[in-house]
């Protein structure tokens, strides 16, 4: 062990030494081309100058004997080349606009002894990128500054990238903002990097923060096979550049505004009569930038305001029965208010020592609070909630050209995220069968926090033919946890509906009458969790030019993630501990019995995936290595029609929401169900002292609320009370990974415009999947496969089992046709159209939880081997601008897709415990 880690040290230490690493990966992009005299040979040696017209900055290199050069890590934005050779003519290009992630081509034809004579290269089609083997979408500045956005969000612009859609929210945190799925996944899987620093959520996944639309410069999302300098996703990549000033000053002020007065009401609340919710939003800001010394020194500043109400309609019949419950202190009301109020602002300052160094801070912040986002059309008042979230992503960068071969780019990050989900109000908590309910909140209070350090180191050093880039991330995360607690207050659920309650001939006593309550539940404990985990990314790329018309990217990536299962929390786990217990009895946990074939079942159960012996822990994953190959071939030689392809493996991250549950197990005391009682109502003769309401002597059967001694809540304990449910990872978990393969084709009908065909596959492998390890087996007597070894070890009985392991699979195939054309004649387009077929075993890919229907059937069943809930078999995009007389722009934006599936789920679930 400790030679491996003297190994590590010394392979950090040389990658330092030789400042080691490309940065292309988060904020850059790249200018190559071949310089040629009249007859097409080449010219060495000549002098080319790359001149950023922003901010007058400058970089020159020299042409190598093939006539080559090329400009790695330059900062995007719009730039200038000079080309100047002894004995030939100068030659320039002009307005290059370099996106994020992508590589220019300006060739240049010069022509011998005319040295008086500049020769300007105007017919560079900017949409091709010579060097592109990936499937990625650059989204430009004029695309953002143009394209209409719900929200001013810059993420609902990846929709313009193929293959990529709009999709439901799968976290209360991000129900308001842009949440998208690439290639039939959930949308968990995409890694999020703002000027090179991670902005994952590493709880559930997806992006953390978002930012100004104003501060965006642009981004490049790659949707499929990404080169190695970008990690930990096995989905997509997206790259997002701040802006930075120029010598130029520049302002912006906006304001959009929307009122009830042009809201419609949806459908359903017209049909039922309800009124038209009351609804306005006020959204604001600006922008300045601006030189603080010319070419010198350069800042920026974006600020964001947003103030919205809107409300939430009750429904009637919940309305009317809140009504009846106000003695019990049910505060009804017709609507419930929903107001959100956010502000988001970011500064940045650019210094530059010389042509040759660079520095760089930026500073995003992001905080809202709203109320009652937790609410539904059955709840009154007092089940409100208010949420509160607090966001930051930060990082220093510094740019160093060390020759005219080699630059190196070191970034500092972090990124702190806190979010708090509570109630001013602790009261008990009521529900009536049809729903409607009332008191304090059932799911607060909880909080999510994430507090993120990142070093990054980027070198790129060219070597004839080849661009060698090599670098490291690593991440420490001091905090990635909070606590997650439901039931604060007792809950009571009642046997009738109110109306029914308050009817004298059928309950004298009302709400009080003996039995009218017919469950209740309390909860204790130490709901926290917590890990601290570190994360290491080393990746090493060569860029082959290996003739002039084929380009080979040739990588390889190595993951390691250090404690993002909480192996020390884990064996502490109570599950854990008991598992080990048992497995110390003789008692098997294994079922003998031998099954048959179930009359009106029509299968024999399968016993393969029952009980067992989990003795063992997770380890950490260490061996997440990745291969990823690409190439482009110019067809014809000129940059026109480039065929490209390539295959990658991607390693994800385990979220922390997979090993929370063991985690919280880990506690001095457990936080759970410490009383769960239920009867049948007032004529259950069966309810007998087990169902006694805790701190009385008397069954719920015969309790009457308000007026007998109300529930005593047991406090926590160490141990699991018996019947609770088991939480584990399987020892064998791993990280989920894809395998990906895209082939395509990149013509140039025009200067101005592109056409692409492009097939991508993609193989999930090692997906989480919670399998029920101790079901009920119902053909033989009812038993659970480790409940004897439980009784025989004497620790309490557990129930059902939730295991998390990782054998899901996924499977995604799609065709992708795309035309994009730059705005020429008064006139922009893109328009995207995917054909595509998403499967999976139970579930979206890329999300965790997914649990087979029948554990006796295995886990991969034919039932549950199907569509994916996010799969579309036809989707367009289409989005342009048509640029009018007197500075007036039309641009419209339309996504449209054939019908997403609808998951059956099996009501004979309960039937496994």
């Amino acid at each position: 062990m400790h030679i491996r880690y003297q190994r590590l040290v010394v392979f950090l230490v040389m990658m330092f030494a030789t400042a080691a690493v490309f940065g292309q990966a988060t904020s850059t992009g790249n200018i190559i081309g071949i310089v040629t005299d009249a007859t097409g040979a080449a010219v060495s040696g000549a002098s080319i100058t790359a001149i950023n017209k922003g901010t007058n900055s400058q970089r020159t290199v020299t042409t190598n004997r093939a006539g080559e050069y090329r400009f790695d890590l330059l900062a995007v934005g719009t730039y200038s080349v000079k080309v100047e050779a002894q004995g030939f003519s100068s030659g320039l290009a002009a307005n290059l606009e370099l996106i994020v992630g992508t590589t220019l081509n300006a060739n240049f034809p010069l022509i011998a002894g005319q040295v008086a004579t500049s020769i300007e290269v105007s017919t560079v089609n900017q949409l091709v990128n010579a060097e592109k083997t990936d499937s990625s979408t650059a989204v430009t500045p004029q695309e953002i500054n143009n394209l209409p956005l719900n929200g001013r969000d810059f993420a609902n612009l990846a929709i313009l990238a193929p293959g990529v859609k709009q999709v439901d929210s799968y976290d209360p945190t991000k129900n308001r903002y842009a949440v998208y799925a690439v290639n039939g996944s959930s949308g968990r899987n995409t890694n999020t990097t703002v000027n090179g620093v991670d902005n994952k959520d590493n709880t559930v996944g997806g992006a953390v923060m978002q930012l100004p639309l104003e501060a965006v410069e642009e981004f490049n999302i790659s949707t499929s096979r990404f080169s190695a300098e970008n990690g930990r996703s096995e989905g997509a990549a997206v790259n997002v550049v701040t802006k930075s000033g120029t010598n130029q000053f520049h302002g912006a002020l906006y304001g959009f505004f929307r009122s009830q007065a042009i809201q419609t009401n949806n459908a359903i609340s017209e049909q039922a009569g309800q009124p038209k919710p009351d609804y306005s939003r006020q959204q604001y800001g600006g922008a300045i930038d601006g030189p603080i010394r010319k070419d010198k020194d350069f800042g920026f500043f974006a600020y964001e305001g947003l103030r919205e109400r809107s409300s939430l309609a009750v429904t009637d019949l919940s309305y009317s029965e809140l009504v009846l419950a106000e003695p019990l202190g049910a505060k009804p009301t017709h609507t419930i208010a929903t107001p959100f109020d956010e502000k988001r602002y970011n500064g940045r300052l650019d210094h530059y020592f010389s042509d040759r160094e660079k520095f760089y801070v930026s500073y995003t912040a992001q905080d809202n609070k709203s109320n009652n986002d937790q609410s539904t059309g059955q709840v009154d008042t007092t089940e409100g909630n208010f949420t509160i979230n607090d966001l930051i992503i930060a990082n220093a960068t510094l740019t160093s050209i060390l020759s005219s071969r080699s630059i190196n780019n070191f970034t500092l990050g972090f990124q702190y995220w806190n979010n708090l989900i509570d109630s001013t109000t602790r009261t008990p908590y009521f529900l009536f069968p049809d729903g409607t309910s009332f008191g304090t909140n059932i799911n607060v209070p909880q909080k999510s926090s994430q507090h993120k350090f990142q070093f990054r180191d980027d070198f790129s050093q060219t070597v004839g033919k080849h661009t060698l880039k090599m670098g490291f991330d690593f991440l420490y995360e001091p905090q990635v946890g909070g606590f997650f607690e439901n039931n604060p207050t007792p809950e009571f659920d009642f046997f009738d509906s109110a109306a029914n309650l308050l009817d004298p001939s059928k309950y004298p006593n009302g709400f009080s009458s003996p039995g009218a309550i017919q469950a209740s539940t309390g909860t204790s404990g130490d709901p926290s969790f917590n890990l601290s985990p570190k994360m290491l990314g080393l990746y090493f790329e060569d860029d082959w030019r290996a003739t002039p018309r084929l380009f080979l990217n040739l990588g390889i990536r190595y993951d390691r993630d250090i404690d993002t299962y909480g192996l020390d929390k884990q064996a502490n786990s109570r599950t854990h501990q008991e598992l080990v217990a048992a497995a110390a009895t003789p008692v098997p946990t294994l079922p003998t019995t031998p099954p048959v074939t179930q009359a009106g079942v029509g299968y024999t159960p399968s016993l393969d995936f029952l009980g067992g012996i989990y003795t063992g822990l997770p380890k950490n994953d260490n061996l997440d290595i990745s291969p990823r190959i690409g190439f482009s071939y110019d067809v014809w030689g000129n940059g026109r029609f480039v065929l490209r392809g390539g295959y990658g493996l991607y390693f994800g991250q385990t979220f922390e929401n997979i090993p929370l549950f063991m985690i919280q197990q880990a506690n001095s005391t457990v936080f759970a169900n410490t009383y769960s009682i239920s009867c049948a109502g007032p004529t259950d003769t069966t309810c007998g002292s087990a169902n006694n309401v805790p701190g009385t002597n008397i069954p719920l059967s015969q309790y009457r609320y308000g007026v007998d001694p109300a529930p005593v809540i047991p406090p926590a304990s160490f141990n699991l009370a018996a019947g609770s449910t088991g939480r584990l990872m399987d020892p064998g978990y791993r990280n989920p990974y894809t395998q990906q393969i895209n082939l395509g084709i990149q013509y140039a009908l025009t200067t101005h415009s592109v056409f692409e065909v492009e097939y991508n596959q993609s193989r999930g492998i090692h997906e989480d999947k919670t399998v029920n390890i101790n079901p009920t087996e119902y053909f033989n007597g009812g038993i659970r496969p480790f409940s004897a070894a439980f009784k025989a070890a004497g620790v309490p009985v557990l129930g059902r089992f939730g295991a998390e392991k990782s054998l899901g699979r996924s499977y995604y195939d799609g065709l992708n046709l795309s035309y994009r054309q730059s705005l020429n004649r008064h006139f922009s387009a893109i328009v995207n159209y995917t054909y595509a077929k998403a499967l999976a075993f139970e579930g979206n890919p890329a999300a965790f939880r997914n649990t087979a229907t029948n554990p006796f059937l295995g886990q991969f069943r034919k039932p549950d081997y199907g569509t994916a809930p996010n799969d579309e078999r036809h989707h367009i995009t289409a989005a342009g601008t048509i640029s009018l007389p007197w500075r007036i722009d039309i641009s419209p934006i339309l996504s449209v897709g054939s019908a997403r599936p609808l998951d059956v789920v099996e009501s004979s679930s309960d039937l496994w415990g």
